[in-house]
């Protein structure tokens, strides 16, 4: 494993083929080996046609959102992580009670960091929709 000390970078990759933003296949290339992971399984967004069930995006959200149907449809249900530098504030909002999955916003201007990689790994998504945070009933 390689570590990242706090202030690595990921490098990005010099040429992707369509959307330069998407790293598809390249974060196998570039970021697993970076972070000491093994080849990890990927949703290509290139090319995805959407789908009769796809969540509905607001208008003003269609370009940061165009995502969010093949990761969702990708899942299947399943624990998933979300590691963006274009992910809608309100998705992110709507999934902080939800164990299944992590949406973790990346600055693009930091690019991947150590703190990234240890918040997954302290926190991963895990099975079951709702946090297991316990409340209180009022006296």
């Amino acid at each position: 494993m390689v570590p990242l000390s706090s202030q690595q970078r990921v490098p990005a990759p010099r040429r992707c083929k369509g959307d330069p933003a998407l790293w598809e296949e390249h974060a196998n290339t570039h970021i697993s080996p970076a972070i000491g992971l093994p080849e990890l399984p990927f949703v290509r967004f290139t090319g995805y046609v959407p789908q009769p069930g796809d969540p509905r995006v607001p208008l003003m959200e269609l370009f940061s959102a165009r995502k969010w149907a093949p990761l969702l449809r990708y899942a299947a249900g399943r624990p998933f992580a979300w590691i963006d530098d274009v992910i809608p504030p309100r998705l992110v909002r709507g999934s902080l009670w939800r164990r299944d999955r992590v949406l973790l916003p990346i600055d693009p201007g930091e690019g991947l960091e150590r703190r990234h990689v240890d918040r997954l790994l302290a926190r991963p998504p895990r099975p079951g929709a709702m946090s297991s945070v316990k409340y209180r009933a009022a006296d």
